[in-house]
């Protein structure tokens, strides 16, 4: 096949769209969420949200809608939970995955026959992504980024150094909740694309990238956003021209990628030390 021809297919140029909205959304979220060490929180979140889809499956509505209410409610938790010393935050996203993934798969055995929803939803698919979905991710990107313009110091104050920010006396409740909270509807906005199990890599990945060939917090921002829009939409083009999961596929890439950053970082280092 020609290679431009691809990008006539209507379901390519949808999930050309969603790949690049959501590579700049979970960019965003996740060069913050990385660096406070809550990685564990995206796996924790997609996780449990597979109970959302499995009761939207069970009862024959919009899978999706109950991952968002469940994911906003996790959300919540969490960014309540903050200052709660006798539970951390890595604690309770423990028992979201344990109890949500639990609870998910007991309610599938109810569902009868074969599920080859479940599977679209647990590795993404390209063509499961209809205009519906892109008219709502882009009303949510344009959220997002407006949110973020109003909340950029905050977030870049309480992530480099909380307690300047508390000596400042930064709006870190409104931060806390719009980062957690936002940061896990965008992992549910990705499922389609990604899947369940591996949309958190498009968090976490790029970050960490970054961080290897970037030297300053802006340079990482940048890095991190053009990893992932470029890895995201490489990734959608490998899975077409192999007809492998879209999921796995960005994935790869991903991990692929974040091995030779890892080289470059460790030649860069040893040329410095000569």
């Amino acid at each position: 096949m020609d290679f431009i021809e691809i990008f006539t297919i209507p379901f390519m140029q949808r999930a050309f769209i969603a790949a690049i909205l959501l590579a700049i959304i979970l960019g965003f979220f996740g060069i913050f969420i990385v660096p406070r060490r809550l990685s564990f929180m995206a796996d924790g979140i997609t996780h449990a949200s597979l109970l959302g889809i499995a009761l939207g499956l069970l009862i024959g509505a919009y899978p999706l809608i109950y991952a968002f209410i469940l994911a906003i409610i996790l959300g919540i938790i969490l960014a309540r939970i903050t200052d709660y010393s006798r539970i951390t935050q890595d604690g309770l996203v423990g028992i979201f995955l344990v109890g949500g993934m639990s609870a998910a798969i007991i309610i599938m055995s109810f569902i009868p026959g074969y599920k080859p929803e479940l599977f679209s939803y647990l590795f993404g698919n390209l063509l499961s992504i209809n205009w519906l979905d892109i008219y709502l991710l882009g009303v949510f990107f344009i959220i997002v980024v407006l949110v973020l313009i109003f909340q950029w110091r905050p977030l870049v104050l309480t992530t480099i150094h909380n307690d300047l920010s508390r000596i400042l006396d930064m709006p870190m409740n409104k931060t806390r909740y719009f980062l957690f909270i936002g940061t896990s509807m965008a992992l549910i906005a990705g499922v389609k694309l990604l899947g369940v199990i591996l949309v958190s890599g498009l968090l976490i990945i790029p970050v960490l990238i970054a961080n290897q060939v970037g030297n300053s917090f802006k340079s990482n921002v940048i890095f991190t956003q053009l990893i992932a829009i470029i890895i995201t939409f490489l990734g959608v083009i490998f899975s077409y021209v192999f007809d492998l999961p879209t999921g796995p596929s960005i994935g790869l890439l991903l991990v692929v990628t974040f091995i030779l950053s890892l080289l470059y970082s460790f030649i860069r280092s040893k040329n410095r030390s000569h």
